[in-house]
């Protein structure tokens, strides 16, 4: 009993007691109860708000277009009366030739029979010659007024402005014209100011409207109050009056919030001049709000109270069951450890799934100290016999410490011998390397000088070649030369047979020279004789002048072809000497070329006797490398076999070491072991100390 209170007491100072199970668990069902109907109202009014503003939205969106529909239906009945009186021939008539009665009769049919606010005819300057004599009145001047200016300039054009009264109007102007000539203008208004619009919204559509002249307001369904006032709100002025697109949003105006759309007015040219606002009160969502409260709350309480009950009812049920597992355990606890008890199971649940398990939790415990009571004589015949095996183990490292200390000292002195062994085979590595070394600059020398004569091949090849070219080129200008002598031995001989064909042409000339002086004597004697004549005589007289002039240029043609031949001859002269100086030259010039090519078949000869040479050297310089190649392998080899052998004692060498250490550690060990021997001993005593003690304590229990 004594040891079942320290346990308590040990319980209550890790945990102290809190509130019951079925406290909390109401608690929890209260909550949780709580929060979802919480959450679910709160979502169920986000949702219905969601769609409401979203309605609220479409609606808003349907009733602006449905006042723009309105506009536009009055601005095309508007569009018809101006049209109307702008092609009447009467008005084009008498605007043309200013007859202003007669416009005003037109304007007096057209007030009876036609429903606008206000109707004129312009003239060119814009100034009102006929109007209706109440909203648009004579001589007033609307040139200021965009619609005017477009109409005055032939288009017809629609805004939305200020105009007499009215701060704000729809007004549309179309050009009255008399052959094609712009004579004046007919503008028609609807005040917007009137309650006419904002009534029609407010009744058809179930909406609240407001008209802006800007951002001024001219009329509304908030109150007159609220007239004359401005939006003050830059974000719904820049989208709707600078940007020109519609406003949707929330705004709070006298005092309440409103779901709004903000919708520009244009004129025909694409001009902002004013807007409409159209909204709906969002109050009533606070109202719809309120109300589901007024519902909700008392169903959310009524709930939780019936959750509540039947929880407990649960609970208690639960706890009861519970409470009678406690009971056992703590009987089972306090009793004389009888093994042999167990808990009734009542339902099959988790619960009786909880019993059952510890049901058999218990066999499995009774069988468990009950092998171990069976169990208490044999283990304490093994500590007996584990107090003998530790003495017999002590004897035995003893003997394994002597045995270490001796492989120690034989260790040590093969440690010594296979340090010098290293020693030695480091300077044989050494040498092998040095020889390496200079096998490799040997054959790094054989390398160079067969290849400084393999270049002079190449370049005694390339005179070679050099020179078969050069031989050919000598046969090639051989052959020319003698060609050209040739040659110019056949020009020699055209010279001669053109040397003497002039020499004909002389003669020729000198023949003609001859005649011209006959001719020249015998035309003298015929004047003489034409002379004598007398008259008779005068025709043969100017026949002999004639022949007398044809003489004389003849004689005068003959000198200078005289002269033209003697240079024809000096030049031909010439000519011939220097073609028998040419070809004296081309003749020294073959008997040149003939000698240069037997230098250079000398020169060729000797090339090749070199280059023969020079093969050789290459043979023997190869065989030379090949043969310092093989000494090089073979060193390399040494060397690899050296530096393997090197590894080997280092390897060697360590493992020595290692096996020093190894020894040492082995030694130290072993005397830990013999400590622990000792230790284990004492182990042994408290061991089946311990053993005896299990032994009283599971004989306490009832199996």
């Amino acid at each position: 009993m004594g040891n079942d209170k320290k346990a308590l007491d040990r319980f209550d100072t890790k945990a102290k007691r809190n509130m019951s199970i079925i406290t909390k668990f109401l608690a929890i069902i209260g909550c949780a109860v709580t929060l979802a109907t919480v959450g679910i109202v709160a979502i169920t009014l986000e949702v219905f708000e969601s769609h409401l503003v979203s309605d609220t939205e479409e609606g808003l969106k349907q009733s602006s277009d449905g006042a723009l529909r309105v506009l536009t239906d009055w601005k095309v009945t508007l569009m018809g009366y101006s049209i109307l009186a702008a092609e009447n021939a009467d008005a084009k008539e008498s605007l043309y030739y200013g007859d202003s009665e007669k416009l005003k009769n037109l304007m007096d049919i057209y007030g009876e029979n036609l429903d606008y606010e206000g109707m004129a005819f312009l003239d060119k300057s814009g100034s009102v010659v006929a109007g209706d004599g109440s909203f648009l009145k004579d001589g007033e001047n609307y040139s200021n007024i965009a619609a005017v200016k477009q109409s005055l300039n032939g288009e017809p054009a629609t805004c939305y402005e200020p105009i007499s009264s009215s701060k704000l109007a729809m007004i549309y102007t179309a050009p009255v014209k008399h052959d094609d000539e712009v004579v004046g203008a007919v503008i028609s208004v609807y005040d917007l100011t009137t309650e006419d619009f904002i009534t029609l919204m407010k009744n058809g559509h179930g909406v609240e409207c407001t008209l802006f002249i800007g951002d001024e307001r001219v009329q509304t369904t908030l109150g007159a109050n609220m007239i004359g006032t401005k939006a003050n709100n830059p974000d719904i002025e820049k989208t709707v009056l600078t940007n020109g697109t519609q406003f949707h949003g929330e705004v709070e105006l006298v005092g309440r919030r409103f779901y709004s759309v903000y919708t520009p007015l244009k004129d025909s040219q694409g001009n902002v001049t004013g807007m409409i606002f159209i909204a709906k009160d969002l109050d009533m969502l606070s109202n719809i709000t309120n109300d589901s409260l007024k519902y909700v709350i008392p169903l959310s309480i009524l709930i939780i109270a019936v959750l509540t009950i039947v929880g407990w009812r649960f609970v208690h049920w639960i706890l009861k069951r519970i409470k009678a597992v406690s009971d056992f355990l703590k009987n089972l606890s306090t009793g004389e450890a009888d093994l042999t008890k167990r808990c009734d199971l009542l339902v099959r649940d988790e619960i009786g799934d909880l019993i059952i398990y510890f049901d058999l939790f218990m066999d499995k415990l009774h069988e468990i100290v009950k092998s171990v009571k069976e169990s208490k004589n044999t283990l304490s015949a093994s500590g007996q016999y584990l107090s003998e095996s530790t003495d017999d183990t002590a004897s035995a490292i003893t003997e394994i410490i002597a045995n270490i200390e001796s492989m120690h000292n034989q260790i040590k002195n093969q440690t010594g011998s296979v340090d010098s062994a290293n020693s030695e085979v480091g300077k044989i590595s050494s040498s092998i390397s040095n020889l390496d070394t200079m096998i490799e600059s040997q054959s790094a020398g054989v390398t160079q000088a067969s290849a400084a004569v393999e270049q002079m091949i190449g370049n005694i090849m390339s005179v070679n070649k050099s020179v078969d070219k050069m031989s050919d080129s000598f046969d090639s200008l051989q052959k020319n030369a003698e060609t050209g002598f040739q040659k110019q031995q056949d020009v020699n001989e055209r010279i001669l047979q053109i040397e003497s064909q002039s020499q004909m042409l002389q003669d020729a000339n000198t023949a003609i020279s001859s005649i011209a002086e006959q001719t020249n004597l015998l035309a003298m004697n015929a004047a003489i004789e034409a002379a004598h004549a007398g008259e008779a005589g005068k025709g043969f007289a100017v026949v002999a002048d004639e022949i007398r002039k044809l003489s004389e240029t003849s004689s005068t043609q003959s000198r200078t072809i005289g002269d033209q031949l003697s240079n024809i001859r000096n030049a031909i002269a010439e000519v011939v000497t220097s073609s028998n100086e040419s070809s004296q030259a081309l003749a020294a010039v073959s008997s040149k070329i003939k000698e240069t090519d037997q230098l250079m078949i000398q020169i060729k000869s000797a090339m090749e006797e070199q280059n023969a040479g020079s093969q050789q050297i290459t043979d023997a310089l190869r065989n030379m490398n090949d043969s310092t190649d093989e000494v090089k392998n073979s060193s390399k080899e040494m060397s690899r076999q050296s530096e393997a052998i090197v590894r080997e004692m280092k390897s060697l060498h360590d493992s020595t070491g290692s096996m020093n250490v190894s020894m040492d550690e082995m030694a130290n060990g072993a005397n830990k072991i013999n400590e622990t021997g000792a230790s284990l001993k004492e182990i042994t005593g408290e061991v089946k100390t311990a053993i005896d003690k299990i032994g009283s304590q599971i004989d306490l229990f009832t199996v």
